[in-house]
Formats: structure tokens, sequence, C-alpha cells
């Protein structure tokens, strides 16, 4: 009796040691095969041994791993809200450890369980060529609407070649965004054009609010993980027209808060939604991108082009009416059939009828029968190159797409159509990174350079594009007093004030911080008991004196001499004061790259204006 007392003494010691060796919170929240991804707002996340901001992990050559968007995880717990436990595959190795809930998407199927993969979706995800990076965000839409139908549109081209021809520049002007007092988006506009860093001023590229936007901001929008989420995959909805699947009730739901919902236009007999289905009909365009369409240049109160009020036209698309002063006018003279009094497309569009269906007309002829046949591809033409890769696209407005989508997405739902076989085509490039790109954030102005600098009254009122000086000093300075000021007042600087100096050189670094968080440093070369005591060296040339002359880096931008982002007859100018003595040269000037400045840097300059070539 007492060795079986004994016995289950032990037994249960035992079991309550097993206990203790196993961790609790494993065992109860482990969810077999749930699967993970880093959200699109992650841009460089800590991969850490432990919850509450734990040591870093390193992978095999002893670097820290961060991980971007995209990155696929295998979630093993997530009791700990903040904190989930996962594993994953980095550079080809296996790691469990920590990352922060914030920046996980947990692909499920909309109830909390898990997302069984699809062979047969595996396969032909595979079988179109969809690249890796693509698909945990196609697996997750896919579980949600299994009819949805995705075909990998093979462009052929480059992911750098795409980024950098739509890329603002003096030449091409292709990207715009908004920016309003309210809404200023320092950081979503160009710096390399229509910018100077030395007065901290913009030039609008269209009326008074249209800005040519940054390259970050033009990268995120062409990358085509941007929009790969069950609303925003409608940039890629296929655009012809399908009978019987776009309904009168889907047109007035995107007309709805607008002067077009259930609105019969003046002088006609239909509704807008009904002469919308009939453009459809006819032109073979989706009735929803028609009417999303012209709800995005229309807006919801009729204008100009709306109206009739500028000799009688209508162009319910703003055909033409290319960017500037005076666009819509442009666009309406062209709907009256221009100078040459053209007839094609059912001009003149004299009636919102004939403006709504000759305009569908022209969008399929010149748009999505060509193969621009998505949202995406009529902003950007990666796919019809007969007209231009580049160069044919519709609108300037690089968010576009985004809001048209949403408004063909709210139409599908509305009318209970989202369960239909849609069909998408996604672009797919070759060499594009493994990680989705991160929207660039909206957080204040770029300009970090100094305008100032100031070591004990050896003054530089003018030090744009030089970023190390020297100065000397005889040898019974013992200490300086460093100052400066930035171009733009909301730039902090970091490193001025009053320094002991040693004999010989000393080196003091200046980091002035951007009002959106960019840094540049600047590194000034101190030097006590120098024979040519009382100078300021400047890229290798000495000054003496205030206002200094200046010479661009090497980077900057070739043709653009004085710096005001276009390339013009006042560069000629400038190019012609250097040749003769008058200015100090300029790296700029050397247009052709011979490592002079001659009269034939002029020449090129003047081809590159009238449009005989061009310096990129």
């Amino acid at each position: 009796m007492r060795r079986k007392q004994s016995f289950i003494y032990y037994y249960i010691v035992f079991a309550l040691v097993m206990m203790l060796l196993v961790p609790m919170g494993d065992s109860l929240h482990v969810k077999a095969g749930l699967k993970g991804v880093m959200s699109s707002n992650a841009v460089s996340v800590r991969f850490r041994e432990s919850p509450d901001n734990g040591p870093v992990i390193k992978d095999s050559n002893g670097n820290e791993i961060y991980l971007k968007a995209g990155h696929e995880l295998d979630i093993l717990d997530t009791s700990n809200p903040n904190w989930y436990k996962v594993s994953l595959v980095y550079d080809g190795k296996e790691y469990t450890g920590y990352v922060s809930s914030l920046y996980v998407t947990i692909l499920t199927d909309g109830g909390g369980e898990d997302v069984d993969p699809d062979t047969d979706f595996e396969g032909y995800l595979t079988a179109q060529g969809f690249p890796e990076s693509y698909k945990p965000y196609l697996r997750q839409i896919h579980a949600a609407h299994p009819k949805w139908i995705f075909k990998a549109k093979h462009t052929g081209l480059s992911w750098g070649t795409v980024v950098q021809k739509e890329t603002n520049s003096s030449v091409n002007k292709l990207n715009t965004v908004q920016c309003t007092s309210a809404y200023p988006h320092y950081n979503w506009r160009a710096t390399n054009v229509n910018y100077s860093f030395t007065t901290d001023t913009w030039k609008p590229h269209d009326g008074s609010n249209w800005y040519l936007a940054s390259k970050d901001l033009i990268t995120y929008y062409l990358d085509p993980r941007t929009y790969l989420y069950e609303n925003y995959i409608f940039v890629f909805e296929s655009l012809s027209y399908q009978s019987g699947k776009q309904t009168e009730a889907g047109v007035e739901a995107i007309l709805k808060g607008t002067f077009m919902a259930g609105t019969v236009p003046k002088g006609e007999t239909e509704t807008y939604a009904q002469i919308i289905l009939r453009a459809a009909e006819e032109s073979g365009v989706s009735a929803y991108h028609i009417a999303s369409r012209i709800r995005q240049e229309m807006g919801a109160t009729a204008g100009v082009a709306a109206n009739g009020s500028y000799n009688g036209m209508y162009n319910f698309y703003n055909i033409k009416a290319t960017d500037g002063p005076g666009a819509v006018k442009r666009g309406l003279d062209w709907a009256a059939g221009g100078e040459k009094k053209e007839t094609t497309y059912g001009r003149p569009w004299n009636t919102p009828s004939k403006s709504i269906i000759g305009g569908a007309k022209w969008l399929g002829s010149g748009y999505i029968n060509k193969g621009q046949n998505t949202l995406y591809t009529q902003k950007f033409n990666v796919t019809n190159s007969s007209s231009g890769l580049y160069t044919h696209q519709y609108m300037t407005n690089i968010q576009a797409p985004a809001t048209e989508c949403l408004s063909v997405y709210n139409a599908y739902k509305a009318n209970g159509l989202l369960d239909t076989a849609i069909v998408f085509e996604i672009p797919v490039y070759y060499g594009i990174s493994e990680t989705a790109t991160t929207k660039p954030a909206d957080s204040g102005n770029p300009n970090n350079w100094l305008k100032t600098i100031s070591v004990s009254g050896q003054d530089i009122t003018s030090v744009n594009y030089v970023t190390e000086y020297t100065y000397t000093f005889k040898d019974s300075v013992s200490s300086v007093t460093v100052a400066a000021t930035t171009v733009n007042s909301n730039a902090k600087i970091f490193g001025t004030g009053t320094y002991n100096l040693n004999p010989g050189t000393n080196l003091l670094y200046i980091d002035v911080t951007a009002q959106n968080g960019d840094v540049r440093n600047y590194v000034i070369k101190l030097i006590r008991g120098d024979a040519n005591a009382g100078t300021v060296t400047l890229n290798s040339q000495t000054q003496t004196g205030v206002d200094t002359p200046i010479n661009p880096p090497t980077d900057s931008i070739r043709g653009d001499v004085n710096g005001d982002g276009n390339i013009s007859t006042l560069d000629i100018i400038k190019i012609q004061r250097i040749i003769v003595g008058l200015d100090i040269n300029d790296v700029r000037a050397d247009v052709n790259g011979d490592g002079q400045v001659t009269a034939l840097d002029i020449i090129k300059i003047q081809r590159h204006i009238v449009g005989l070539e061009s310096l990129y």
C-alpha cells in the first residue's frame, strides 16, 4: 500500500514538473498552419528574440534581421496581442522569434479560420508566372472571392526602367499630385525639377495646386502590390463591357452624390445612368468604368464641361483638356471639332449624350482596345507600345486610379456582384524588389540644406550644394563659435555652439534634420595654426570674404546651370557668362561632358529646348 502511494506521489510530481516545462501559452494559443504576412506599413521592422523590445535576432552572418512588407510568416502564438511569435525563412534559413503585431496581417477568410492553401490555385499562380511577393496578397483575396480570375500581364519591362521612365524630369513631366494649403504634401513633391533648394519654393505644374510628384510617391503607385487588396485590386479590372453584369443600379451607385444621380440631363429623355449604359453597349467599354471616369473628371457639381455654357459644348471626360491654363476650354474646343471641324466620335458634342457616348468610343479605340484596358495601364502605359510607352497616358494625377477603382468596387458591392467571375489583369515586371514599396510619409518639408555658416566671424552666406568646409585660424585662437541657419525654418540644426580648438586639425560635424526627418551631414574642418589663417576652403577652392560662389555637386542636373529646375535660355546666358569669365565655372554647364565649357554646350541646350535632342 505504501509503495502504491509512493508511486502516485512521484507520478504527480513528474506531471507537475512536465507542466512547468511546457509553455502554457504555446499549448493554448498555437493555431497550426496560421499564415501571416508583413503588412504594407512595414519598412524595416526588427525581428526580436523575445517580446517587449527584446534583442534583435541576427542572421548567420551576424547581421540584425529587419523585416519588410510582403515577408511571409508562420504565426505560432497570438496570446500576446502586441507581439506575435512567428517563424520565417530569411536568406534561405528558418528562424523563430517575435514581431510587433502592428506590422502583421493574418491571412484569414474573414471568419477567423486559417486560409487553407488551394492546391489548384497555387499551381495556377505559378503557371501564370506571378512573382512570389504577389502571392500572399492574391491568396487572401482568393480565399474571400474564389470566382475572381487573376491574370498575369507580363510586360517584358524591367522594374528599374519603368520607375526611371515614369519619374518626372525637366523633359518628361508625367505625374502630378494635388497639394493645397491645408494639405501641402511637401514630402510628396518632386525636388529634382520645378523646385529650388536655395529658396525652398516649388513651381506648380498645373494651375495653383497641382505639383510634380516625387520619385518615391511615383514608385509606390507604380508598384502593383500597392493595389493587391479586395477593394483596390479593381485598378486592374478588365474594362470591357459585360452585358447583364453591369446594371443601371450599379451605375447609379457610382453617380450617387453628384449632379448626375437619378437625373435626366437638359434636352435628353434618358437619365445619365441610362445614357452611360447605352454608351457601354456601343463602345464595348465597361459601364462602371465610364461612370467612374466621368465622376472623377466632373466631380459632384456640374462645371463648364458638363453644363454647355461654353459654346454649347460638353466634354464629360475632359478629353484633350491637357495640363495648363485654359485646359477645360481646350477640351471643349476639341469637343466642337477643333479648327478642322472634325466629326470623329460623333463630334460636335453639343448634347450630354453625344459627349458621353462619343467619349466612351474614344476611350475604347484609343486605350482599352489597344491594351490599356485597366485603370492602371491607362495611367501608366506599360502595355501599349504602338502609341508610345510611358507617354500615351490618360491622366497625370498619380492618385486617380486608386480613387476611381474604389467607386467601381463600391458599385459591385452595393449590387451584390462581388461574387461574380471578375477578371483582373495584373502587370508583372522582371527585377522587381522582393518586398512591396512603402508609401512615403506625408511628413513635412524635405529641405535640409543650410543657408549660412559662420565660424567666429568668418561667414559664408551661400552654402547650398556644398557640405564640406575648411576654416583656418592663427595658433593664438583657442576656441571658436559656430553658428548656422537653415533654408527652411522647420529644419533643425545639431552641432553648432562654442568649441575649444586643439592645435592642428579639428573636425566638427553639423547635422541638419528636415521637417520630414531626412538628415544632411556637414563636415567642418577647423585648422588651428595654419599659415593661411583667415581663409575658408570650399571644394578645393580658397575664398576670402562672404557670399562665396559655390560649385554644385557632380550629380546635379546637367544643363540646369542656374538651378531653377528648368532648362531654358536663362541657362544659355549663364554659360555665356562662364565662357567670358564673368561667372565661376559650374559642372552643370559642361552639357556634352567633354570636360570643358564651350559654345558646343550652348548648341546642345538650344537643340534640347526646341526638341531636337534630349539631354537625358
